[in-house]
């Protein structure tokens, strides 16, 4: 999602679809902070900083994971929380490198966003690549970008992988010579936020989507992603979701 620049009218739609179906479960798969204030690439940039806040962001960010906390738990109280580290959520890592004085204070991740208090499970993903499993389904934040990425992530993890990072939609799967039962994918699985100013008007693959994944007690699943197009998308429920 990238707050704040999460794609809002889009969000109108995906929050329509959480609202009509039971969860057990919500992943968020990083970057959804995008801590552009504190961005190196800012440095020596102090106008690409005007008026940017973040303790503005982290109120925007709150205010979205209470929306989706309330939402799924109005149907499920016991549904889990997951929250992956991005590489945009490291910005403030590397922030506190130079500021060592705040490191571990109100303004790191998992504490602005409070996700202890909020049942969030934190993972290391993107400083300490850890991934978080269901079953035989494995997620990351992602780590290459380059127009194989789907292939590499499938090939390096050897096992299923779904990631973001990319921000587009983007799947490579592997299937076994001696083991044709046997499949796993390389999957990337889209964005929620609108193209952003440091692109400056540059061409971009950027899809925005999400993933539904339906998990069978031997840890086998199927998938599913819906692309979003225009703002409106037709869920796997075949139900035309818009804002």
């Amino acid at each position: 999602m990238q707050v704040p620049y999460e794609d809002p009218i889009t969000m109108l739609a995906v929050e329509k679809y959480m609202r009509a179906h039971q969860w057990d479960g919500y992943v968020n798969i990083g970057d959804f902070m995008d801590l552009d204030s504190i961005s190196r690439f800012n440095e020596n940039s102090p106008g690409e900083k005007e008026n940017k806040r973040l303790d503005q962001d982290y109120l925007e960010g709150n205010t979205i994971l209470d929306r989706h906390q309330a939402i799924i738990r109005k149907r499920n109280r016991k549904a889990r929380f997951v929250y992956l580290e991005g590489n945009h959520e490291y910005r403030i890592e590397d922030y506190f490198k130079k500021h060592p004085e705040l490191k571990d204070g109100h303004y790191a991740v998992k504490n602005a966003l409070r996700l202890e208090e909020r049942g969030f499970e934190w993972i290391r993903s993107w400083s300490n690549n850890e991934p978080f499993s269901l079953g035989k389904a494995n997620f990351v934040h992602g780590k290459y970008t380059n127009q194989y990425h789907p292939a590499k992530m499938a090939n390096k993890y050897g096992d299923n992988i779904f990631y973001g990072h990319t921000h587009d939609m983007m799947c490579h799967a592997v299937a076994h010579e001696f083991h044709p039962d046997k499949v796993h994918v390389g999957q990337s699985i889209g964005c929620l936020c609108k193209p952003q100013k440091y692109m400056k008007g540059s061409l971009n693959n950027w899809q925005q989507g999400f993933m539904v994944l339906f998990l069978l007690p031997d840890g086998k699943f199927n998938y599913y992603l819906p692309r979003i197009f225009n703002h409106q998308f037709i869920g796997p429920d075949g139900v035309l979701y818009r804002p």
